[in-house]
């Protein structure tokens, strides 16, 4: 004899109502949802990176993922991700860069400028800090000197989107963080 599965009391019409629209509605707010992650690409902008997600303001990429990532030069791929853009290494190791010219940081003599906490520091290509984080804003270096910024402050964003740094006190460092003239 084979035992049937008992079947379940009819639910009343409201509360079987109730549980379709809690249904529908989790379905919406699931697809609704933005990725985490999103891959820069030259053909599509900002497109969906799967098994990627932000644990701590840290990219957590799948090992899948990272194999198929489009690498430059230096061995990065740029994502963007928890608000801003993130360079990547083929190990999953990231950091957040300073957006600049409506895209991530470009490598300038080696350097790439991040965030420590509020402050902007420099960093070289395998993501180690080689100028503290110590200034509100910093330039890129150009000829082993960068302009940086201590008080200063976002102002008004021109129609391109760019947004100037406005007063404060500006001065110059070399590539280990001393002041030069």
């Amino acid at each position: 004899m084979i035992a049937r599965q008992a079947r379940p009391a009819p639910a009343s019409g409201r509360f079987a109502r109730s549980l379709a629209m809690l249904g529908v509605l989790v379905s919406a707010n699931a697809q609704a949802q933005a990725p985490a992650c999103k891959l820069l690409t030259d053909e599509h902008g900002l497109w969906p990176l799967p098994n990627c997600e932000v644990v701590d303001h840290r990219l957590k990429i799948s090992a899948d993922t990272l194999k198929d990532l489009n690498y430059d030069d230096h061995g990065l791929a740029v994502v963007y991700a928890d608000q801003g853009f993130h360079y990547v290494d083929r190990t999953g190791h990231s950091l957040p860069v300073l957006t600049w010219d409506n895209g991530p940081e470009t490598p300038q003599e080696g350097l790439l400028r991040g965030r420590v906490g509020n402050r902007v520091s420099y960093f070289d290509l395998e993501f180690r800090q080689v100028v503290p984080g110590t200034f509100d804003f910093a330039w890129p270096f150009q000829d082993g000197v960068a302009e940086v910024c201590n008080g200063c402050r976002r102002g008004t964003p021109d129609a391109d989107g760019h947004t100037p740094m406005e007063g404060g006190e500006r001065f110059r460092i070399d590539r280990s963080g001393r002041r030069v003239k």
